[in-house]
């Protein structure tokens, strides 16, 4: 990792629960244990000891281990040995000296003047309490011991979340992978549907059929190269579902009329391709072309707070609910899902004599975030 990117991986580690309760539940048995043994902590470096260095252990020994220079997640061990060394080192200085505030009242007794106890509990003068080294030898140990088992649990951490990562890297691309294939696959979808619709074009007005047939050559050029994009902005998208309302408006003629509430201030926004085309093609298909009448198509885009609201409304025959739903429709739902969208982000509803098909998405940043 580089070093811009330790500050947010340790704050992540910092709000697993996980990490707390190992917090947690380490201290408490380090000072049941203590209890049990008869050797109660006797003041709050004592008492918040066992919780500091948990909290050592699991949040900040990866640290070193982690800082490579670059894009690699784990370092080399020659380098990481020498990191996690100076970089525990200081921790375990500091819990160490604070630690040695317990001693500090035992290094050395009374000086020859005050004198000591006699036999019989009277005052012996001259006589001299043991001196203690300055750095007491139970510290040194203790800090060594921490020091070495800092680096290895710092190692197996940082191991543990370099696997993560990969496993994470590694899903992601195969949802990406999976919704491209998804994506990918409503081009054929989409130019069945258009070619069917052609048909009855032929028998009826064949000099219509050749305008059709320009149009339709143009929306499978718009579909190839959203098709080749993860992302593209709202304006490719509007560009492309003129192009198909164009060929449809050959066919259906006066039956088709199309209103757009569209916000040309997010046609900015980038989202995945043929998100909204979808919609568009079922309105017609199921709402618009069965009525002898035609119908009016509506379509919308507009944000509320840190949501993109787009869909489309139409009159002409009823939404039938319970109906199952096309390869559209369920394409775009799997495809959401991978995108990691809630499952309510498309849903489907009457309103009077419209039917709503309606996206509401959480803005790009949002959802990597």
């Amino acid at each position: 990792m580089h070093a811009s990117e330790l500050g947010p991986a340790t704050w992540i580690r910092i709000r697993r629960p996980a990490t707390w309760g190992a917090v947690l539940a380490f201290g408490a048995l380090w000072l049941l244990t203590r209890w049990g043994v008869g050797n109660p902590p006797s003041n709050w470096q004592e008492f918040t000891y066992p919780f500091t260095l948990a909290f050592a252990y699991l949040v900040l020994s990866p640290v070193p281990w982690q800082w490579t220079g670059n894009d690699q997640p784990l370092t080399s061990m020659a380098r990481g040995l020498t990191q996690a060394m100076l970089w525990n080192l200081v921790w375990v200085a500091g819990m160490t000296i604070l630690l040695s505030l317990n001693f500090s009242g035992d290094r050395r007794g009374p000086g020859p003047s005050s004198g000591g106890l006699g036999r019989h509990g009277s005052r012996v003068e001259g006589a001299e309490r043991p001196r203690y080294p300055l750095v007491h030898p139970r510290l040194v140990a203790v800090a060594i011991a921490n020091l070495s088992l800092a680096m290895l649990i710092g190692w197996i951490l940082a191991d543990k979340e370099r696997a993560e990562r990969k496993e994470s890297d590694a899903n992601r691309t195969a949802a990406a992978a999976q919704a491209r294939a998804l994506q990918a696959q409503m081009n054929p979808h989409v130019l069945f549907n258009a070619i069917s619709g052609l048909t009855e074009l032929v028998r009826e007005d064949p000099r219509a059929t050749e305008d059709a047939l320009v149009s339709l050559a143009s929306l499978l050029r718009s579909l190839l190269e959203s098709s080749s994009k993860p992302l593209g902005p709202l304006s490719a998208e509007k560009a492309l579902i003129e192009q198909y309302l164009a060929l449809e408006t050959i066919r259906l003629g006066h039956r088709l009329r199309v209103v757009w509430e569209w916000d040309p201030e997010l046609e900015s926004q980038e989202l995945p391709p043929l998100l909204l085309q979808p919609l568009v093609e079922n309105a017609i298909k199921h709402g618009v072309a069965p009525h002898r009448g035609g119908g009016e198509l509506r379509i919308f885009l507009k944000t509320e707070g840190h949501e993109i609201r787009l869909g489309v409304a139409n009159t002409g025959e009823p939404l039938i609910q319970g109906a199952p739903e096309g390869i559209g429709l369920r394409n775009l739902r799997e495809r959401l899902a991978l995108l990691g969208e809630r499952p309510e982000a498309l849903h489907l509803e009457r309103e009077g004599d419209w039917t709503l098909a309606e996206l509401i998405l959480r803005k790009r940043n949002e959802v990597q975030a």
